[in-house]
């Protein structure tokens, strides 16, 4: 009953042995606690588990590892850490199952000194670590971008004389990729070659997506080919990836050379697909090629998404067709597709851009029509442009307005006000949004504190520190060496 998840059935039977005076047994409750967690249900999961121990029924491994399972998957490795105690103290030997549990709620939490601990503990029980165990530990390290951790546990599972395998590689070859080691990751590659592993599109994609992003194009097509001649044949979202680097490089003939390729193996494009396309096109200024390729869309029944007119939007703006992206814009606005925030702050930014700012003013303020909210990005391009026509006051008050409706402005926005204030000779309200940044301990930006520097340039080096916080008088003194 409990692996058909008819519970209410399996507690029946429970109360009927109860009141017949039958005691239920560890695989009784066992099955019951499996039933509800494999349903999601942990609650009742800790139900059972409270009255298996009150019942006197000393749980088995099996029940051990659901319930600490339960408990490390929602951030209680401490209760969890006390039943595995208990199992030791009464003579139980855990598994390496019930290590993995306990190490994956260590890594969960970040704890990674209790996790070294538990492996220590785990080998001076005699208990070798496998493949998974090390990849819980690659894997929390990884995530955090320890690097040098990382190849150390490698190196330490060489040690204890287990293989790294096909899942171990991958994961250390993508954290490789991903800061650009590519040498490192192309060793580790060669090495499991050399080991006689076939490597997975699992290890390909971060090879090709870090040589992407390199600019080393020839490893790319080698690795590509590679790929092939092992009759690896990529999905869509391999073939997004790599389409996606290669627009936003300049290359559009080759990821349209990808894209015919992909169409002639079978592998169906998408969205995503096509909007990748779309913006390398507008990236170039193939205007035309952006046209056939939305007709293109629509003819085999794909309906353009919000990524997609934002996409098109921000591309007519910034190949100067700032009112084809209006068109699109109200298109959007009149169509099924519901524009983002995004969406506003491209055309806000647009229309600023070219000196429209009543439109843009009027955009702004329909937003809430649309049942959105302001970003920090929505706020910081209105308030710019307010200093820069010099509406201060009514900068100000925007700014106001926008932190009392619950937008805090970060650490850019602040830098950003701050620039625009210094490029317009408003040391004193500068001042006050210098000390904004200081009460928030953000971080001074290079270039705002290039331009503070800069204004001692003029000899008001003193007259200007009494405007500004007492935290930046160095940097004006830096001005006058």
């Amino acid at each position: 009953m409990c692996k058909l998840h008819a519970m209410d059935k399996a507690e029946d039977v429970l109360q009927q042995m109860l009141d017949r005076g039958i005691l239920p047994d560890v695989a009784t409750y066992t099955s019951l606690m499996h039933g509800y967690y494999s349903l999601g249900q942990c609650e009742e999961v800790d139900r059972i588990f409270k009255e298996m121990s009150r019942n006197g029924v000393q749980p088995d491994i099996v029940t051990s590892n659901i319930q600490m399972d339960y408990l490390c998957k929602n951030g209680r490795c401490a209760e969890a850490r006390k039943i595995f105690d208990s199992m030791v103290s009464l003579g139980q030997k855990p598994t390496v199952t019930t290590y993995s549990i306990l190490l994956h709620g260590y890594a969960m939490e970040r704890s990674f000194h209790d996790m070294n601990c538990l492996i220590d503990l785990m080998v001076g029980n005699g208990i070798a670590p496998n493949h998974f165990i090390y990849n819980i530990l690659i894997s929390a390290y990884a995530k955090e971008e320890m690097v040098d951790d990382v190849l150390h546990i490698f190196t330490k599972m060489r040690q204890q004389g287990l293989n790294p395998n096909v899942v171990n590689y991958g994961a250390v070859i993508n954290l490789l990729s991903s800061f650009g080691r590519m040498d490192d990751a192309m060793s580790q590659f060669n090495q499991m070659i050399a080991e006689g592993l076939a490597p997975d599109i699992i290890v390909f994609n971060p090879l090709i997506r870090g040589f992407c992003s390199c600019g080393k194009w020839k490893k790319v097509h080698e690795l590509f080919s590679e790929m092939l001649d092992r009759g690896i044949y990529p999905n869509t979202v391999f073939f997004n990836t790599i389409m996606d680097r290669l627009c936003k490089y300049g290359r559009v003939m080759e990821a349209q050379d990808l894209f015919d390729l992909m169409v002639h193996m079978g592998v169906k494009p998408d969205v995503c697909t096509y909007n990748t396309l779309i913006g390398g096109y507008l990236f170039v200024g193939k205007m035309d090629e952006v046209s056939k390729l939305l007709d293109n869309m629509v003819s085999i029944g794909m309906e353009p998404d919000v990524i997609t007119y934002n996409i098109l939007i921000d591309g007519y703006s910034k190949n100067g067709r700032i009112d084809d992206a209006l068109v699109v814009s109200r298109e959007m606005l009149a169509g099924k597709v519901k524009p983002c925030v995004i969406t506003f702050n491209i055309m806000i930014g647009a229309l600023l851009k070219c000196g429209r700012k009543e439109e843009a003013k009027d955009l702004f303020d329909g937003i809430w029509a649309k049942g959105l909210v302001p970003t920090v990005v929505t706020y910081s391009l209105m308030i710019q442009k307010l200093i820069e026509e010099g509406s201060l006051q009514e900068s100000d008050d925007l700014f106001v307005s926008m932190e009392k409706n619950g937008c805090a402005a970060d650490s850019h926005m602040l830098n950003a006000i701050v620039r625009s204030l210094f490029r317009k000779g408003e040391v004193p309200r500068a001042g006050t949004y210098l000390s904004k940044i200081d009460e928030r301990s953000f971080t001074l930006e290079a270039s705002t504190a290039s331009l503070l520097t800069a204004l001692a340039s003029g000899g008001k080096g003193q007259e200007y520190k009494e405007l500004l916080p007492e935290k930046y008088h160095s940097f004006l003194e830096q001005g006058t060496d």
